[in-house]
């Protein structure tokens, strides 16, 4: 005779371990997906991430009325404090894919499926700046714009609300990111980047910034197939004085979003930036030019005999 009541108990087990597999597979599915895209390196501390972006946070905040502390936060958060394999090879802080709208270059990795690609930035700034405009331009989170740019908790719930993550506790890991390391203080603070708005123009086609990040130096950045020549044609500027400026050789050639400033540079970066770690990818020269401060003044600061630097070493900025 069957024993109808221990197959129905032996049943009942089957479906509650696929049901509790089903939800760990829901769960840990993206983070398990990612195993072909480690993490790089190490992972920043609060301070030292809040010491690269912050200012760049607040001027996002200053343009479009997105909080400090949200974007830094979800840059935290989805870069893994800027260790992930997206933010280290495609200075993509913000985990965005390269689906609608996007015709720049691309890196995969897998995440709710095999290889989908993400979008690869010039720049971690430009990552910045793309994740402001598809928050702003998208109708999805048109509501959260008449939020407070102070209220970050209701900005994090509605991100999550919007449909911005799939995860059930995005919003609270993002309060806790903000509440931890006191990031609501990037909110109140005034316009770092106030001289932009005054002095940014659009000239031929280059846009021109001129920052107090940067120490008020007048800078463009170049466009995807662009030459210095080009620049100094635009701007009245010899090519000879662009190169000396940028510590640039005649066979230096420009990446789209590399900066060229139109005057000399400094011989110390501002004082929020007292040093710089290293980071993969990184050159003295791309260093030298993220902060506005000449080749030769960061060599001897640091007593570099060439121009090699290596990963994981403090440079002294000022």
């Amino acid at each position: 005779m069957i024993n109808f009541q221990k197959k129905d108990r032996k049943n009942a087990s089957i479906r509650v371990f696929m049901l509790n597999m089903l939800l760990f597979i829901a769960c840990f599915s993206p983070i398990l997906a990612r195993d072909n895209c480690p993490d790089q390196r190490k992972r920043m501390t609060s301070e030292e991430y809040c010491r690269l972006y912050a200012a760049e946070a607040q001027r996002q905040m200053h343009l479009y009325g997105i909080p400090a502390s949200i974007t830094l936060a979800q840059g935290m958060f989805e870069s893994a404090y800027g260790a992930s394999y997206l933010a280290v090879i495609g200075n993509n802080h913000f985990g965005i894919k390269a689906y609608r709208g996007w015709n720049g270059p691309t890196i995969q990795c897998d995440d709710d499926y095999k290889k989908e690609p993400f979008c690869k930035f010039g720049s971690v700034e430009e990552s910045y700046e793309y994740h402001s405009k598809f928050l702003r331009n998208n109708s999805r989170y048109s509501k959260l714009f008449h939020l407070g740019k102070h209220d970050y908790k209701r900005w994090a719930k509605g991100l999550k609300e919007c449909g911005y993550a799939t995860n059930p506790k995005y919003a609270d890991q993002l309060i806790d990111i903000i509440e931890r390391y006191h990031l609501d203080q990037y909110d109140h603070g005034r316009d770092p980047y106030a001289g932009e708005k005054k002095l940014a123009k659009k000239s031929g086609q280059h846009k021109l910034y001129s920052t107090a990040s940067r120490g008020g130096l007048n800078y463009v950045r170049a466009n995807k197939n662009d030459h210095l020549l080009y620049i100094a044609e635009e701007f009245g500027i010899s090519e000879k004085k662009l190169r000396k400026y940028n510590d640039m050789t005649k066979y230096y050639k420009l990446n789209e979003g590399d900066i060229v400033y139109l005057q000399a540079k400094h011989s110390r970066a501002d004082k929020q930036f007292q040093t710089h770690v290293v980071q993969p990818g990184e050159s003295l020269h791309s260093i030298a030019q993220k902060y506005g401060v000449t080749v030769k003044s960061l060599s001897k600061r640091n007593k570099l005999t060439s121009g090699a630097v290596k990963v994981g070493q403090t440079l002294r900025l000022r």
